[in-house]
């Protein structure tokens, strides 16, 4: 289907830049990038982790007050076989005039003031196919939506309608090295039986931003899904095989966030409400629906000499909590990044931890990336993965190194 999308796009393009191109106020611009990106594990069997490598062309055509932007991913990965192919990545019309702002069709939507943590950012899902060996900010999926914004003085009110959402996508096959490695052998995994694409399983929500001196708050309510599933387990008496197939449902969420620069300092905090959410009981055969308040703090301090710090803690309360559940009443993580900039900005040492704090399990990521020149950078890195139980700890055999190298036209 993305193929089929892709290629009706693509044969518009010569029709819509002639039409573009007869206005003299009209624009039309394409770039993008290519990256390749490589992972080997440091423990035996030194097995290859990841081995992907990608092109995104970037299409914008602009007439007044109305554009047209489009970008697709061409990739071959050599390790996750069913990720390699075209895909279309955003394609939306957006039409702005300085207070009015819609955009119709395929985006990326984020919400909140956190850095890769999610309590209010719930519009658009991440990709897990390789787990957090990707940036932040290429595990977004994209959706398709119509996002309507009022801009005044000093503040904001956004409308978002998505008709068809999107969730979570994780690894299908026992082969893939980002597999959950917490299922037992002989689990066979069902996680696509998603809500039907009817109207009356849409997300929609709005959001009022206000902007003060020094001070940026908003507010927001959320009709949405769980868009990580809850997995609900069964076993198969004919084949021997346990069954487990992710649960999504319809929850409903209030929250706000907050972000105040002082000196040096940017504090930031969010919270949220999920009423109603979905959760796995400890059988694993059953879920129920609990009312959870989840609140995030952090802090960014930009110490001078090119030294960036970032420390993050979030934590999650089960009202009504039952000992049947399978998660604790109090349930917290956090995340760090430290980074310093060298060489006049073209080097730059970056650290960024995470923490599960319950299971005391933890993932970091040591960095190198090196800006040879305006469009090529190169990077090195390792990744660690440790701790005593949970998912960061099952991953402990996949810490490894990695290379990267991106190259911008």
């Amino acid at each position: 289907m993305g193929f089929w999308i892709m290629k009706k796009f693509l044969l518009s393009i010569p029709l819509a830049a002639s039409i573009c191109f007869a206005q003299e106020e009209s624009s039309l611009q394409f770039n993008g990038f290519v990256d390749s990106y490589h992972a080997l594990q440091t423990d035996y069997p030194h097995e290859i982790l990841s081995s992907r490598t990608r092109m995104r062309g970037e299409l914008r055509m602009d007439y007044e007050n109305a554009s047209l932007y489009a970008s697709f991913n061409a990739i071959y990965n050599g390790v996750v076989k069913n990720s390699s192919g075209i895909n279309l990545h955003e394609a939306y019309l957006d039409y702005a005039n300085g207070t009015i702002d819609v955009k119709v069709g395929r985006q990326i939507v984020a919400w909140g003031v956190a850095d890769g943590l999610r309590v209010t950012d719930l519009i658009s899902p991440l990709d897990y196919t390789e787990f957090l060996t990707k940036d932040y900010d290429d595990t977004r999926i994209s959706i398709n939506a119509v996002d309507f914004k009022y801009t005044g003085e000093n503040a904001m009110a956004e409308f978002i309608f998505v008709p068809v959402p999107e969730y979570f996508q994780f690894p299908e096959t026992t082969d893939n090295p980002w597999y959950f490695k917490t299922l037992p052998e002989n689990a066979e995994l069902e996680l696509n039986n998603y809500p039907e694409k009817r109207i009356k399983y849409s997300e929609y929500g709005t959001r009022l931003r206000f902007f003060l001196e020094s001070l940026d708050i908003s507010i927001m309510a959320l009709h949405t899904y769980n868009k990580l599933p809850v997995m609900v387990s069964s076993y198969d008496f004919n084949t021997g095989a346990i069954l487990v197939k992710g649960v999504y449902d319809p929850m409903t969420v209030f929250g706000g966030d907050i972000s105040m620069p002082i000196g040096e300092f940017v504090f930031r905090g969010e919270i949220a409400e999920y009423f109603h959410e979905p959760l796995a009981l400890a059988s694993g055969t059953a879920y129920c629906h609990k009312n959870t308040f989840n609140a995030l703090a952090g802090i960014d301090w930009y110490a001078g000499n090119n030294w960036t710090f970032m420390v993050q803690y979030l934590h999650k309360y089960l009202a009504d909590y039952e000992k049947r559940l399978s998660s604790e009443k109090n349930t917290s993580q956090g995340t760090f990044r430290i980074s310093k900039d060298l060489l006049n900005n073209t080097l730059k040492l970056s650290l960024y931890g995470m923490i599960d704090f319950d299971n005391k399990s933890y993932y970091g990521r040591l960095s190198a990336d090196y800006q040879l020149n305006d469009q090529i950078t190169l990077s090195l890195g390792y990744d660690l993965f440790g701790g005593d139980k949970g998912q960061l700890a099952s991953y402990e055999e996949n810490s490894g190194v990695w290379a990267k190298a991106k190259y911008f036209f």
